[in-house]
């Protein structure tokens, strides 16, 4: 499968041949960005500066463990 940058939005991928309504991405950002963000619950990022990925859950950003 291949990816490709979003029209509308340079930080972001989408799957190519894939039409979904509700498609998913994961957006990549500094802390800095990351916790100004307004996110909504299960927002998803990538953190540059600590090099983690984090999920909202409606009121935290919850560290993903990676292994």
């Amino acid at each position: 499968m291949g990816y490709i940058q979003d029209p509308d939005n340079s930080k972001k991928q989408v799957a190519v041949g894939i039409t979904h309504p509700h498609q998913s991405f994961v957006a990549v950002m500094s802390s800095t960005e990351r916790t100004a963000s307004k996110a909504v619950k299960g927002s998803m990022v990538y953190d540059t500066t600590d090099t983690n990925l984090y999920v909202y859950d409606g009121t935290a950003w919850k560290s993903v463990a990676l292994s």
